[in-house]
C-alpha cells in the first residue's frame, strides 16, 4: 500500500548535508542503491543555496557543522516560503534528549543518530516521504474539493439567476420580484419611511406586434427595461411581470408619488428624440405607497397600483 502511494525513487530528490565527507558518501551510497536521486552539500550555506535553487523532496541535515549548524540551517529553511514545507531529518552523533527536543521545536520531522544503521535510515526516509506525499495529496484533494464547491455554487447561482430573471430584458421576473420585494417590504414596514410601488404598462405593444412584428415588439420591451433601469436607483427592484407589464418597488421614497411620471416622461421624450425608430415609446403608470404599520400586503399594493395605471391609460386615451 505504501509503495503505491510513494513516488518512485528515481523521481525523488534528497539533499544530504554533512561536513564530514565520509558521512556524505555513506548516506549517499545507502540511498542511491535504492534508486534515489542524491545531492550533497558539505556546509549549511551551500545547502541553503541548493534547496532554494531546486527544492528537494527531503533533507537529511547534520546538526554539528562549523560556521552554520543544522539548527540555524533549519530555521532559515522554515523561514522561506519556497522551502518551509520540505521535511527535515536531523542527523547527529549525539544521542541526547536535548538535541532531539530542539530539533523538533525548530520544525524537524525526525532524528537519526550516527553510526548509521542502513535499515533505520531507509525506513525513516521512506516514512517522511510517505507523510509528505500524503500531505500533498490531501492539499490537492482539498483544492479539488474547493474548486468543485465553487463550481457548484456558481452553477446554483446561475440557475437561481435564471429562475428569477426575465430572459428577454434581464430584469427580475414575477417570481424574482416577489421573492426580493417581499423581503424589502417587510423591512420597510418596520421603519418610519414610506415605500412606493409603481405599476408600468407599455402602451401599444399589441399594435406594434401586429403591424411591425414581434421582433420590434421585443425591442420595445428591452428599450423600456433599459429606460427604467436608467431612471431608478440600483437599490430599487425593477421587474417585468410578463407581457407589457413592469413593476418597480422603491424601499425608501418621499410621500409624493406624483414625481415619478414627469421624471420618466422626460427620459422617454429624450429617448424618442434620440432614436428615429418606427415606433415611439409610451408608458402608463400607477404609483402607490405604504407607510409604517399600514396593514397592507405587497399584493394589495400591486393591485392598487395596477388600477391607478389603468386610470392613467384611460385618461390619456380620453385626452387623445
Amino acid at each position: 500500500m505504501m509503495a503505491n502511494l510513494l513516488k518512485s525513487p528515481s523521481e525523488t530528490n534528497i539533499l544530504v548535508v554533512d561536513d564530514t565527507p565520509d558521512n556524505l558518501r555513506l548516506l549517499a551510497k545507502i540511498l542511491e542503491l535504492q534508486g534515489y536521486i542524491i545531492r550533497k552539500s558539505i556546509n549549511g550555506r551551500m545547502a541553503l543555496q541548493a534547496a532554494e535553487r531546486h527544492p528537494p523532496d527531503l533533507i537529511l541535515l547534520d546538526i554539528n557543522m562549523p560556521e552554520m549548524n543544522g539548527y540555524e540551517v533549519c530555521q532559515q529553511l522554515k523561514a522561506s516560503k519556497k522551502t518551509d514545507q520540505i521535511p527535515i531529518i536531523f542527523i547527529s552523533a549525539l544521542d541526547q534528549i536535548n538535541d532531539k527536543v530542539q530539533a523538533f521545536e525548530l520544525g524537524g520531522q525526525d532524528y537519526i543518530t550516527k553510526p548509521f544503521q542502513e535499515l533505520e535510515v531507509l525506513m525513516r526516509v521512506r516514512n517522511q516521504l510517505l507523510i509528505k506525499q500524503q500531505h500533498q495529496q490531501l492539499i490537492e484533494q482539498n483544492q479539488r474539493l474547493e474548486h468543485e464547491i465553487q463550481e457548484r455554487l456558481k452553477a446554483e447561482a446561475e440557475v437561481r439567476q435564471l429562475s428569477l430573471t426575465d430572459e428577454l430584458t434581464g430584469l427580475y421576473n414575477r417570481r424574482g420580484f416577489f421573492w426580493l420585494a417581499n423581503q424589502q417590504f417587510k423591512i420597510a414596514q418596520r421603519t418610519p419611511m414610506f415605500c412606493c410601488l409603481l405599476f408600468v404598462d407599455l402602451d401599444g405593444l399589441k399594435q406594434i406586434n401586429d403591424s411591425l412584428g414581434h421582433e420590434i415588439g421585443d425591442k420595445m420591451l428591452v428599450d423600456t427595461a433599459q429606460l427604467l433601469k436608467q431612471s431608478f436607483r440600483d437599490s430599487d427592484i425593477i421587474a417585468r411581470l410578463g407581457g407589457d407589464e413592469f413593476v418597480i418597488f422603491i424601499p425608501v421614497c418621499s410621500q409624493n408619488t406624483d414625481e415619478f411620471y414627469p421624471r420618466l416622461q422626460v427620459n422617454i421624450d429624450r429617448f424618442n428624440q434620440e432614436h428615429n425608430y418606427s415606433y415611439q415609446l409610451s408608458i402608463s403608470i400607477g404609483a402607490t405607497q405604504c407607510a409604517l404599520n399600514e396593514n397592507v400586503s405587497l399584493e394589495q399594493l400591486l393591485e392598487e397600483a395596477d388600477k391607478l395605471m389603468y386610470e392613467h391609460k384611460r385618461a390619456k386615451r380620453f385626452v387623445t
